[in-house]
């Protein structure tokens, strides 16, 4: 299941960069989706019939941003495209780690959908 071009279509709506994995660009504000697991979830006839994909979402903002209304967008523009979101975390970086002037608001997401026939 690749769902890279229905994400970027979706949360490019923010108006914000959206890359898979990681980004690498200048913008202080921006969303990163990685895949975390794909798994069957409905079965029929000895064959497998559609596929959950767990996927995090994360939006990376300064620490000092409202973030609050781009949290809600997201968590509409997700849920209104058929994305569960089962948890939203939000916490601020580390000196320890180089990333104190950040905030980070972590989605868990699924997806379920349909295999084709082949």
């Amino acid at each position: 299941m690749n769902l890279n071009e229905m994400l970027h279509q979706i949360l490019s709506k923010t108006g914000l960069p959206v890359c898979q994995d990681e980004y690498s660009g200048q913008h202080d504000k921006y969303i990163i989706f990685i895949y975390e697991d794909e798994r069957p979830v409905y079965h029929a006839g000895n064959r497998v019939i559609a596929d959950t994909v767990y996927l995090q979402i994360q939006l990376i903002t300064p620490k000092d941003y409202n973030y609050f209304p781009l949290k809600n967008e997201i968590r509409t523009l997700l849920e209104g495209a058929g994305f569960s979101v089962t948890s939203i975390r939000s916490f601020l970086g580390s000196a320890y780690v180089g990333t104190s002037k950040i905030r980070q608001t972590i989605f868990q997401v699924e997806y379920t959908e349909g295999r084709s026939e082949e």
